[in-house]
């Protein structure tokens, strides 16, 4: 088949419409629009955007039938033309206005069973400049580029705006940051914490990168947080005013560190069911993501604090943080992390009133066991070896070869790691497979350290989460487990009105242990329920290291914490 040939049009741009002209060669039968992006598990269905599909050929009408939810029968050589809204301005979906246009090549563009080669043309107002991993353009009003295949060509975002530009070199390798102007961030102190990261990351894999160039693209929101990873290149998603403060500072930086990570950890280091070729109409399932996602979880942190971009205090203080944000997720003792990371497509991303109670984020509760993992790895090896063993054997074995590892290959490199003293079966079956809880203090202990709670704010606890005075979340473990509903309205507690401002110093009034009279409204009914209020739970959780410790513990402890010296200090 020749090449596919697409020309992308910024057609309405206060109408967040994006023009689509696609030149399909003799010998296509039909068309398939993706459903989803990987590296987002979720089916998103892109084709609902579209519209006023058509297509011709030298002026000539030529039929398109819808076969499907996402499939057209058009026969080739013809032009096929549709339009494409985008008003979701994320890392994963389009978005075109005035001042951005981004987009996945999966958001907008069609593609034929069985194509190679294709090209992308990009239109690109005056004043702007388009970016995207598959090199530069020259042009000024359209950029051009090519992908060698499909797969390239789907992994390839494109962003065209007036962009604030940075460039730096980590060993030797060019990396390029376009972020989005309206900021309130330090370009130069970002480029340099960018270059801290991508060199520890390099560091942890023998001081190499798996790509020849690499790009960061930062856009922005007034309030939103995410990234999404490619295998050059990565997007990132910020508020705009959100890099001021020292824990914005933070987010950025963790952010940067987990997609980047993702260019070892994902794009290359994956199971076999998750590439490197891919069918974009359906589903990949897969147990691992827990690894894939909790892993860089955890990588992210630990990358940012061995960096020097983040203080040892800090680095122990988010690790407890996310121990303590498990801790409070009732849906931990009823979904494995192989369960979770398999019912990713229909639950994480399909956020329902109950999940807090019915499952677990495999980026949560994988970020935590992955953590007790490499501290387990480094206690049974008196410190020689951990987690880091872990990615470069993966990374030597399959990563690095462009496949991808099989079935229990994780599982039992950790157990080779461990030797004849590392039976991980029961381990893997209670923190991978089941749903035990994750033995954080046991697993610290290794290096001399205590989980220590802080208590939290006196009072009584409902275990509820309101917007305004309506619940939108009953925590199963709480004391309105079955007496409260999502959707109730909140009126009267011991037939005082509730004030939602004032709610918490009610609470704290009232006490724990004590019954109250709960007056709500549901679906119009008016309906008093008794409750007993409980104790609210611990505010935090926190990392101490202790004073002393004895030589294995403290030869576990600085394997653990010790710092990385990067080339040319």
């Amino acid at each position: 088949m020749d090449n596919v040939r697409y020309r992308i049009t910024l057609a309405d741009r206060g109408g967040h419409r994006f023009h689509v002209s696609v030149e399909l060669p003799a010998g296509v039968e039909e068309v398939v629009f993706p459903s989803w992006a990987p590296g987002s598990y979720l089916m998103r269905e892109f084709a609902r955007f579209a519209r006023d599909i058509h297509a011709h050929q030298g002026g000539t009408p030529v039929p398109v039938r819808r076969e499907s939810r996402n499939r057209w029968r058009v026969r080739g050589p013809a032009t096929l033309e549709y339009d494409v809204y985008g008003r979701d301005k994320t890392v994963r979906t389009a978005f075109l206005d005035e001042s951005l246009a981004f987009f996945l090549p999966s958001n907008l563009l069609v593609y034929a069973p069985g194509q190679g080669a294709a090209s992308l043309e990009v239109e690109v107002p005056e004043g702007h400049t388009a970016v995207c991993p598959l090199g530069e353009s020259s042009e000024d009003r359209v950029a051009r580029w090519t992908a060698p295949d499909l797969d390239t060509l789907m992994d390839s975002p494109v962003a065209v705006g007036r962009w604030e530009t940075s460039h730096f070199e980590a060993l030797g390798v060019p990396h390029e940051h376009y972020v989005e102007p309206g900021h309130n961030a330090d370009l130069g102190r970002m480029a340099k914490d960018l270059q801290r990261v991508c060199t520890t990351a390099a560091h942890l894999f023998g001081e190499q990168f798996p790509y020849v160039r690499y790009q960061f693209i930062t856009i922005h929101v007034k309030n939103g947080h995410g990234g999404l990873e490619h295998k050059t290149s990565s997007v990132l998603l910020r508020p705009r005013l959100g890099f001021a403060e020292a824990k914005g500072w933070e987010e950025f930086v963790t952010l940067a560190a987990h997609e980047h990570f993702h260019a070892w950890n994902v794009k290359r280091i994956h199971p076999e069911e998750l590439g490197p070729r891919f069918d974009y109409a359906n589903e990949h399932y897969t147990r691992d993501l827990w690894w894939l996602e909790g892993g860089t979880v955890y990588y992210e942190e630990r990358v940012a604090y061995l960096s020097g971009c983040v203080s040892r205090d800090r680095y122990l203080a988010r690790l407890a943080e996310s121990v303590h944000r498990l801790r409070q997720a009732p849906g931990r003792r009823h979904q494995s992390l192989e369960d979770g990371s398999f019912d990713a497509w229909i639950k994480l991303y399909r956020a329902s009133e109950d999940l807090g109670n019915s499952a677990v984020s495999y980026y949560l509760k994988g970020g935590v066991v992955v953590m007790c993992l490499d501290l387990e790895l480094r206690h049974r090896t008196a410190g020689k070896f951990g987690t880091d063993e872990v990615l470069r054997r993966l990374w030597q074995g399959w990563g690095r070869q462009g496949v991808g590892y099989p079935t229990g290959e994780l599982e039992r490199i950790c157990r080779d790691i461990a030797g004849a003293d590392g039976d991980f079966e029961r381990w893997f079956a209670a923190h991978v497979r089941g749903t035990d809880e994750v033995a954080v203090e046991a697993t610290l202990d290794h290096a001399g350290i205590d989980l220590v709670a802080v208590p939290g704010k006196p009072g009584g606890w409902l275990g509820i989460e309101l917007s305004g005075c309506s619940v939108t979340a009953v925590r199963e473990d709480g004391p309105c487990a079955s007496l409260l509903a999502p959707g109730d309205e909140l009126l009267a507690l011991d037939g005082e009105r509730v004030d939602p401002a004032g709610l918490g110093d009610r609470l704290r009034d009232l006490g724990a242990d004590r019954a109250v009279r709960v007056l709500l409204a549901r679906d119009g009914n008016i309906i008093e329920r008794g409750v007993r209020l409980a104790s609210t739970p611990n505010s935090e959780l926190k990392f101490a290291l202790r004073a002393a410790t004895d030589p294995r513990r403290a030869l576990v402890r600085e394997s653990w914490l010790s710092a990385i010296k990067l080339p040319g200090e």
